[in-house]
């Protein structure tokens, strides 16, 4: 999640995307434990969703970026 800070200059400001990431973790752990998981597998999707979701973030940041900055 401190990637997320350190990729944007707004991204820090945004409360709404830590609320999206903080929700999504949530479902994840409701669907786990619905299903009675074990912890390890828990955690395993719960990192990977984590995951994806800050990948998924940083890509998104590279397309919408404006043309005229440099990379």
């Amino acid at each position: 999640m401190g990637l997320m800070i350190l990729i944007g200059d707004d991204a820090g400001e945004s409360i709404m995307l830590w609320v999206f990431l903080i929700g999504v973790l949530l479902l994840t752990l409701w669907e786990c434990r619905e299903r009675a998981y074990n912890r390890k597998t828990t955690l395993w999707w719960m990192s990977f969703v984590a995951i994806t979701h800050v990948f998924g973030y940083v890509i998104l940041r590279l397309v919408r970026r404006p043309r005229n900055q440099p990379r």
